[in-house]
């Protein structure tokens, strides 16, 4: 129930084939936004990180070369030694509190996390182009409402003139149309550049070049559904993306919890090696031993078993810390669903007063077209002048405003209420 008002936004908004419809943008955004590119990079990295290897749980395998020379120049008798020596060497850790399985479990948290944190970024980025393409719809029905105020007062103007030439209305008539005229084209056309600073942002949020032409569809329209408020709290406590997230990190804490433990126990580690050391003859000059420099070859196992007998009391330190960010990371928690539920109390409530304020707009801006063509009427025959028709001008672009600046306000609260319950993203698969 809660998703499908916006369902029926995105379907009403794809009818028009006259330019990008509200569905383009967000497949558009899903692919070129930024932030969600920087986010989807992100997530790649927390899967590289996480492996078997990053975790500490597989051996160090190395091969080392080394050519040492020395020269001595003793009561003028030059004497030089050398030798070359090739080795592989393996260390692998044994045992140290099974702290690389945890480790293991911690990168595989951090790849989850870093998934949930791209999952909040499509969530926002789907709401901001949603509220970007219909602030859009918006300042450009400002812009049609603009021009139509601006043909009037042209119309009036051109009355005026003419009624002027025949003696019937006077200079100063003249001058009062021409200004009205003259401030309705400035609004217009300082209400282009408000259009195209919306596009411009529209363009940003979707990866778009400065370039490149962007022309939306559609009507500033909603019909605004019913929700459950008591579905609506079920719902952010167990989809909101912000509060999964904080579980994320309330499991990462907890495996801080256990690394910070682990350091109480052993460590065992295992180093094995071989060597060929050989001294060529063309490097030794003092070298009397046949064979010698073919050389020889040395092997090597060796084990160490270390152990933290005293510390500072440091480890003990760490796991109190630990239990403390731990705690901190709960009230956390908890205070992030109080803070959310209340938003979706005072969402719901400003939804409803929305809902009855679109129709009350509505009515108010019928009620002032049908007054201002009234009082054209009553203008050209002479029953009103010039003032009170500016007046009528001035309050029909108001209420018309006022009503199309209610149905975005209550677009606004829809969409904040699908997206703090977890299901904008759904409607867009």
């Amino acid at each position: 129930m809660i998703i499908s008002g916006l369902f029926f936004l995105s379907a009403k908004a794809q009818n028009n084939d006259s330019g990008y419809t509200l569905q383009a943008l967000i497949q558009t955004a899903l692919e070129n936004n930024y932030d969600i590119r920087i986010s989807r990079a992100d997530l790649d990295i927390a899967g590289l990180n996480n492996s078997y290897g990053n975790a500490g749980m597989l051996p160090t395998l190395m091969w080392e070369s080394s050519l040492n020379n020395s020269f001595n120049d003793r009561y003028g008798e030059d004497t030089k030694s050398g030798i070359v020596q090739n080795g592989v060497s393996l260390n692998w850790v044994l045992f140290n509190g099974f702290s690389a399985h945890i480790r293991k479990d911690r990168l595989e948290t951090l790849e989850q996390l870093a998934g949930g944190n791209l999952a909040l970024v499509v969530e926002n980025t789907i709401q901001a182009v949603v509220m970007a393409y219909y602030r859009a719809l918006f300042v450009k029905q400002q812009l049609a409402l603009l021009r139509e105020i601006m043909e009037l007062s042209a119309d009036r103007l051109q009355y005026v003139e003419d009624r002027m030439a025949i003696g019937a209305a006077t200079s100063y008539d003249v001058l009062q149309a021409r200004t009205a005229y003259l401030t309705d084209k400035a609004a217009y056309l300082e209400q282009e550049a408000t259009v195209s600073g919306v596009i411009r942002e529209l363009k940003y949020l979707t990866g778009m070049e400065e370039g490149e032409t962007l022309e939306i569809s559609g009507e500033l329209q909603f019909d605004a559904p019913e929700v459950n408020l008591e579905e609506m709290i079920s719902q952010v406590e167990s989809n909101n993306r912000s509060i999964r997230n904080q579980y994320l990190n309330l499991a990462l804490l907890e495996q801080q919890k256990l690394l910070e433990k682990r350091s109480r126990f052993p460590l065992l580690s295992a180093a094995a090696g071989a060597g060929h050391n050989v001294y060529p003859e063309s490097l030794n000059s003092a070298l009397d031993v046949d064979g010698f420099s073919d050389g020889y070859f040395s092997y090597y196992v060796n084990f160490s078993l270390s152990f933290t007998l005293f510390d500072g009391n440091r480890i003990n330190r760490n796991i109190e810390i630990a239990r403390m960010e731990e705690a901190i990371g709960q009230i956390t928690l908890q205070e992030m669903k109080h803070r959310l539920k209340n938003q979706i109390l005072n969402l719901y409530d400003t939804y409803q007063v929305r809902k009855e304020l679109v129709q009350v707009s509505k009515e108010n801006m019928e009620a002032s077209r049908l007054n201002m063509q009234l009082t054209e009427e009553k203008f050209r025959a002479g029953a009103v002048n010039s003032f009170n028709f500016r007046d009528v001008q001035l309050s029909y672009l108001q209420t018309s405003v006022n009503y199309f600046l209610s149905v975005l306000d209550l677009i606004d609260t829809y969409t904040e209420l699908v997206r703090l319950t977890g299901g904008i993203v759904g409607v867009y698969d």
